[in-house]
């Protein structure tokens, strides 16, 4: 049975996981909204309409804008098998949300290399252990 600080710090490191990845999707973005200054003389961004075309960098590799694209999930490694903890915790990450890795980009382009689709397919062979 766990206790408190186990699960706290589980949650913890879920909750470090997926700010890494909100940074890192917010970081990929090709141009940010430009600030400017409103009547008021308070910092407003201005952002795009719905409607707006969205130019893709050419240099993002593969990923799953939909997460339904890449089902059925590829099976994950038995997070067990690793004695790392960091990488333990990447694996049981992977088990726990892959509709959201399906949708990460691979940043050691093996989209190229081995031909993953997303960050999801680092985690079905020991690609992710480093």
């Amino acid at each position: 049975m766990m206790n408190k600080a186990t699960t706290a710090g589980r949650l913890a490191s879920v909750a470090g996981i997926a700010l890494c990845v909100a940074l890192l999707m917010a970081g990929c973005r090709n141009s940010a909204p430009a600030p400017h200054q409103g009547h008021d003389g308070q910092v407003k961004l201005e952002l795009p309409s719905p409607d707006a075309v969205v130019v893709t960098n050419q240099n993002v590799p593969h990923f799953h804008e939909n997460p339904e694209e890449a089902k059925p999930f590829p099976k994950t490694l038995d997070p067990a098998q690793f004695t790392d903890p960091a990488v333990r915790q990447a694996y049981t990450v992977a088990r726990r949300i892959p509709a959201v890795l399906a949708q990460q980009p691979c940043y050691c382009f093996c989209d190229k290399g081995f031909g993953h689709g997303s960050l999801l397919d680092c985690h079905i062979d020991d690609h992710s252990a480093g």
